[in-house]
């Protein structure tokens, strides 16, 4: 163990170490899934990653899309580009600010959100149970916080 890392919880190591792999593998399958969701309906990953983000949070800027995904401004603005060439966003400027852009889902942006989601939920119901799958949601929730939390702390 690295000195600058905080030690193991003395809770449960083990299970500590099994979450661990688990959620390694549950991240590369979703990942994998991410991608092949994005090849079905054509585009690329970051494409993908960019249509969701404007989905789950309407009028979003192109500067804050490239704070969530990461992105240069630069790289934001061709993935944009080419999420308004394919028809499934539009920009639209601001009343009071001619400089600040609102991204929008058209249609055919809405139409493939709605499918991606409706696939994802038909995959995730495979998993178990409405009863299992709800059993499961406060520990997924305390994990995601947690490691939300993590990412915030200032590297060591």
């Amino acid at each position: 163990m690295s000195p600058d890392l905080p030690a193991t919880p003395e809770n449960h190591p083990e299970s500590v170490r099994r979450l661990a792999a688990t959620l390694q593998s549950l991240d590369e399958a979703h990942r994998r899934y991410r991608l092949h969701a994005a090849k079905v309906v054509g585009m690329g990953h970051t494409e993908l990653a960019a249509l969701l983000a404007v989905a789950d949070a309407p009028g979003l800027t192109p500067g804050t899309l490239a704070h969530e995904l990461l992105l240069s401004t630069g790289a934001t603005t061709a993935v944009v580009d080419r999420l308004e060439k394919s028809g499934h966003v539009t920009r639209s400027r601001h009343p009071g600010d001619r400089r600040s852009l609102f991204l929008h889902l058209t249609p055919r942006g809405e139409d493939t959100t709605t499918t991606l989601r409706e696939a994802y939920q038909y995959v995730l119901s495979t998993t178990g149970t409405d009863e299992t799958i709800a059993e499961a949601l406060p520990q997924l929730d305390s994990i995601a916080a947690a490691l939300d939390a993590a990412a915030r702390e200032p590297m060591l």
